[in-house]
């Protein structure tokens, strides 16, 4: 989903990208870098997915503008890495990709806040959840924390995008549902196999590359 500048107001836009600036200064103030570069799995992981993503941002599907699908690995990175290092690395490769593609950067507020804030604060609380309510299990980490949340981030950033277009674009409800709510359930169990694939791969063969996942307490002794 790349929302396009022609699709806003200059105020929306403005908006969108003074919002946006607030939470990647307060991921900036939150990320452990000593944490992360003294991980040489993590970071290693970190870079190979910064360099690999984007294939997946410029290979989307879509007619009208706004209207486009392809995977956005929010729940992904934040699984690996921490909020606030997936905040920033997915904002790096929103903008590599639109450079690439020659996109109207005024968009990239609202951008970074549908696709990459609110699933991520979506995937956060969820984890945090089970963290406290559930047990501490390999097959609820990879099952609900993977699959599962990835799908209910997927649906939250559409049901937050579909908001923003109807109150801000000249977009009807007609419209909306018929380009992209309609094809929506591809996108979502798209982005939640995929986010559990990479996961389970991650947790079974480099455990120490995922920031949120501890063999001591989710392997050890089940």
């Amino acid at each position: 989903m790349n929302l396009p500048a022609q699709l806003f107001t200059h105020d929306v836009l403005w908006l969108g990208n003074l919002l946006f600036f607030i939470v990647l200064v307060q991921a900036l103030k939150r990320v452990e870098w000593r944490d992360l570069f003294g991980n040489e799995i993590r970071t290693s992981a970190l870079i190979a997915l910064v360099l690999f993503t984007p294939v997946f941002w410029l290979l989307n599907a879509g007619i009208h503008p706004g209207f486009n699908f392809h995977l956005v690995g929010s729940t992904l990175f934040l699984l690996l890495f921490g909020w606030p290092v997936a905040l920033l690395a997915l904002t790096l490769v929103m903008l590599a990709t639109w450079l690439y593609s020659g996109i109207d950067l005024t968009s990239v507020g609202l951008n970074g806040l549908m696709m990459l804030a609110v699933p991520m604060l979506l995937s956060e609380a969820l984890l945090r959840f089970s963290q406290r309510a559930l047990p501490k299990n390999f097959f609820v980490f990879v099952l609900l924390n993977g699959f599962v949340c990835a799908g209910l981030a997927t649906i939250a950033m559409m049901a937050a995008t579909t908001l923003l277009l109807l109150g801000f674009s000249h977009y009807t409800w007609a419209q909306i549902q018929y380009h992209y709510l309609i094809p929506a359930p591809i996108l979502i169990f798209a982005e939640a196999f995929a986010t559990g694939a990479f996961i389970t791969a991650f947790t079974v063969s480099q455990p120490e590359a995922v920031k949120n996942f501890s063999v001591a307490d989710y392997l050890t002794g089940k």
